[in-house]
């Protein structure tokens, strides 16, 4: 990937080498001490976003980090960033290389030389990707000067907005409707040609257009993204079958024109007067219901008024944890695992949890979309592994030797520098990799099978332990269970909680239990709330149990006591 930007294989080399020798918190200091060049803070989220982006050693270089970089610089222009953002920034770079290789250790060594030297080069191709981002867009500006969209000839953004004024004034009490849609790429997009991108835009467009009443009109709002003005609207129920209809259009685009499109589309809705009565509006509306269909994983919704609070609020945390990823406001507790036979704590996993300065609690898992909604997944990941290590290094401390879980989603899992990234982390902290267990649920091993089985079997001949969390809500577990080196399987709560009282659930429980023993496998069952659940897991052979019947999850600071208190140590 370096090669196809124009580093030598010695310079790719040398970025890697310094990567895997110096810590990620040593680098991100010495970065974080030169930044005060770019400007008074507090700095714009897209700038935070731009900065972070610059830390992720492990992407240096490659393609898709570029494109990233090269369309946060972009938000950030918008955004009011200085121009000379990409030089400065640059210049932090290589300063914060620098001085976290020499350190105060006297004069460099060839192999610092090579390693500044390639940072420099990295340094320079960022500038010259920028620069070019830059006056391809304003090509695309000039372009669109009439109003109308370069690529599609549909009216841009710009015209958009006036036509949906002119159409709302002429409109006379006669509800208008307005629906947006968005179209996601899939996973492949970032590899296409511009042009690839350009000739989906237009069929699209053309396919739509063929469809629309009289008077309907159509507009290309952003690279992703169409806007649907429909006036004399006879019901509100009207601008639905609108949005079904032209996504029903997108999906059945031929295959041979759309060999990449694969991902999902989302349309949504809003009528004037009713949800908004002027432009700017009816616009926040119709965004406010694209935004729930997004977030929701529904085709089309429509607009209802609490939508707004609820996007503002998912906005707000958005820019929050933008903002301080490079000190995360997060903490990770441990909730025990008991062992079922000698009713000994036999280890923890451990659980994000943040408590906003207002009171308010955030679920671990909007707390993981919304990081890999705006790109901070790997490095959310990589604190969560650096607290986990030192977590375990505070209980050996503290003489309890017990393993500690974390889970992974699908990007960690899809990620060959994760074992490295593992081994250096536990290398740091002295842990043992036997004491870290790596949960992957079955979801996270759709994308790419075969290279998460390669990233798991090289964990697993570190020495980590890997669990199949959320066991039998997927559709492949026999699958998995028989081609993958899993040492742990957990059985979902799902199956757990009514297995006395439900026939179904008790056979599935029995029949999965038996399949682990078979595999040789740790089975540890989730949801145990009461005794009576536990003693018939016990019966069954099942090694170790989670749940509330124990205890939540708790800090480590009342995590060490309660498990002295329960082990008699």
């Amino acid at each position: 990937m370096l090669a196809a930007v124009g580093f030598s294989a010695a310079e790719a080399a040398a970025l890697r080498a310094f990567s895997l020798a110096v810590p990620a918190e040593v680098f991100e200091s010495s970065f974080a001490a030169h930044t005060d060049r770019l400007g008074p803070r507090p700095a714009s989220t897209t700038q935070t976003v731009f900065l972070a982006l610059l830390l992720e050693r492990q992407h240096w270089g490659t393609a898709d980090w570029l494109e990233s970089l090269a369309n946060t610089w972009l938000d950030c222009q918008h955004s009011g960033s200085p121009a000379t953002l990409p030089a400065t920034a640059g210049s932090c770079l290589v300063d914060g290389v620098r001085d976290a290789l020499y350190a105060g250790n006297g004069s460099p060594g060839r192999a610092e030389c090579d390693i500044l030297a390639a940072a420099a080069k990295l340094a320079q191709t960022i500038q010259a990707m920028l620069a070019t981002a830059s006056l391809e867009q304003l090509d695309h500006r000039l372009a669109a000067g009439d109003g109308l969209d370069p690529v599609t000839g549909l009216p841009s953004r710009a015209r958009f907005l006036q036509l949906l004024e002119r159409c709302m004034n002429q409109s006379q009490r006669k509800s208008l409707g307005l629906l947006l849609l968005h179209v996601d790429w899939g996973p492949s997009a970032p590899q296409q040609l511009s042009a690839q991108r350009d000739r989906m835009r237009r069929t699209l467009s053309e396919a739509m257009s063929r469809v629309l009443r009289p008077g309907d009109l159509l507009c290309a709002t952003a690279d992703q993204e169409w806007a649907l003005i429909m006036p004399e609207l006879r019901s509100s129920g009207q601008v639905q079958l609108a949005a079904r209809r032209l996504i029903e259009i997108c999906e059945r685009s031929p295959e041979h024109s759309f060999p990449q499109l694969r991902g999902a589309i989302h349309a949504g809705t809003a009528c004037a007067p009713y949800d908004g009565d002027r432009p700017h509006t009816l616009e926040h509306a119709a965004r406010a219901a694209l935004h729930r269909a997004m977030r929701a994983d529904v085709p089309v919704v429509s607009f209802h008024a609490d939508m707004i609070a609820a996007m503002e609020h998912e906005l707000e945390l958005e820019r929050e944890i933008a903002r301080s990823m490079a000190r995360p406001p997060f903490q990770v507790w441990l909730q025990p695992q008991i062992d079922l036979t000698s009713g000994r704590c036999a280890g923890a996993e451990g659980l994000l949890r943040w408590q906003r300065s207002n009171g308010e609690w955030i679920p671990p898992l909007q707390i993981v979309a919304i990081a890999s909604r705006i790109g901070m997944m790997p490095g959310l990941s990589r604190w969560l592994l650096a607290q986990v290590a030192r977590m375990i290094a505070e209980l050996d401390a503290a003489g309890i030797a017990l393993p500690v879980s974390l889970n992974l989603v699908a990007q960690d899992l899809h990620d060959e520098d994760l074992p490295q990234l593992v081994a250096q982390t536990l290398a740091t902290w002295r842990v043992p990799a036997a004491r870290l267990v790596l949960e992957v649920t079955e979801g996270a091993l759709i994308g790419d099978r075969e290279r998460a089985a390669h990233v798991i079997q090289q964990l697993r001949a570190q020495g980590c332990g890997v669990s199949l969390d959320d066991f039998g809500t997927g559709f492949s577990s026999l699958a998995y269970m028989r081609d993958l080196p899993v040492s742990e399987l957990k059985i979902d709560q799902l199956f757990v909680r009514d297995m006395l009282h439900s026939v179904h659930d008790h056979a599935i429980v029995a029949t999965v239990q038996a399949l682990a023993r078979g595999f040789g496998m740790t089975v540890v069952a989730e949801g145990v709330e009461d005794q009576a659940t536990a003693d018939e897991l016990q019966r069954m052979g099942c090694d170790n149990a989670q749940g509330f019947l124990y205890a939540r999850a708790m800090p480590l600071a009342d995590f060490i006591p309660w498990v002295r208190l329960r082990n008699g140590c």
